[in-house]
């Protein structure tokens, strides 16, 4: 397991100095370049497969492009996309692939490219604009399948009740939510569509312990830090003396947010309020508290994405894939067992 200190070494910054870019120091003057380099080496750091020098490569170099629903500015916010590159970008690597990143911002495509690998939450729009670029088009990271398209994602409906169950047996009842999803990808499946979301409503309701007073949610496509912020501080003012003893939290970008939150109201996590989300991105272990959460193998999708988009310009395989991959519980330091 990396620690600050390996991030510090490859980085060539200060202990310092790296501690206070995974925990979003709202008070750390550095360049974007500089926090980019700190999590794209705590992610490699992070991930625990080598490559594997020695496999054959491909004699034909194959030209994919990476088209990104983030900016590189936005996937600071929640590198849980960066993650899901890094895993692309290693796979590649291990493949001899050639590259090319894109944003939904630029237009057109070089003509040797021979497959797309989409990472993120694309509106239909977007998906439709996407089709026209390539036929052969992998999505990786949406909150829902896409006809005709091959898709990869990680079990949040599994990470959900893991982390739901795990809350009950240590005690917690009364357990709050903080989450978050952009209207314009629910595709018009239902309200509140989000697996995270749905699976929080129904698993608690069918213990009786769903209680809507303690569910507090955001219509936006950035789930990120400033949105856990805002919306800890609104259950916080509204609920007073009446808060839960656990808030489930989507993402781990939006927990640091709950937890900058709490800090600044003397609410002391585990001790007061225990807290649990899912991701378990590379800052998790670092913060302050150490996040539990439920980790969702967001680099190995990324390999799976790439192996998926290679069989289907090998191939030409018209019966497409949903991949989901599975989760798995990380205990700790945010959730108290209580009587």
């Amino acid at each position: 397991m990396a620690t600050i200190k390996d991030i510090a070494k490859k980085t060539n910054l200060s202990i310092t100095t790296v501690s206070r870019v995974l925990n979003y120091d709202p008070t750390l003057s550095v360049t974007h370049a500089t926090k980019q380099k700190v999590f794209e080496t705590a992610e490699k750091l992070n991930y625990t497969k080598h490559i594997n020098k020695k496999q054959k490569r491909d004699e034909h170099l194959t030209n994919i492009a990476i088209i990104q629903w983030l900016d590189l500015k936005e996937e600071i916010e929640d590198i849980y996309y960066m993650s899901i590159r890094i895993g692309v970008e290693r796979r590649a690597a291990e493949l001899g692939f050639n590259l090319l990143k894109m944003t939904t911002e630029e237009n057109g495509l070089p003509d040797d490219i021979e497959g797309i690998l989409a990472i993120g939450k694309f509106d239909q729009n977007a998906v439709d604009e996407i089709a026209k670029l390539n036929k052969n088009v992998v999505f990786i990271g949406t909150n829902y399948p896409l006809n005709g398209f091959d898709t990869i994602n990680g079990d949040f409906s599994q990470a959900s009740e893991i982390a739901l169950s795990y809350l009950i047996k240590q005690g917690h009842k009364k357990i709050g939510f903080i989450g978050a999803e952009d209207e314009k990808n629910l595709h018009g499946y239902r309200a509140y569509k989000s697996p995270s979301i749905y699976t929080f409503i129904d698993y608690l309701s069918s213990r009786d312990l769903f209680d809507e007073s303690l569910f507090f949610f955001e219509n936006t496509s950035e789930p990120n830090i400033q949105v856990g912020y805002k919306l800890m501080k609104k259950a916080l003012d509204t609920l007073q003396n009446n808060l839960p003893s656990a808030f489930f939290v989507v993402n781990d970008a939006m927990a640091l947010g709950c937890l900058n939150a709490l800090r600044e109201n003397n609410i002391t996590v585990p001790d007061d309020i225990s807290l649990i989300s899912i991701n378990d991105l590379s800052v998790s272990q670092f913060l302050t508290p150490a996040l539990t959460t439920v980790k969702v193998f967001t680099e190995e999708m990324g390999e799976v994405g790439i192996n998926t988009l290679k069989e289907r310009i090998e191939a030409d395989n018209s019966i497409e894939k949903r991949i989901i991959l599975g989760t798995k519980l990380i205990e700790r330091d945010t959730v108290k067992k209580i009587n």
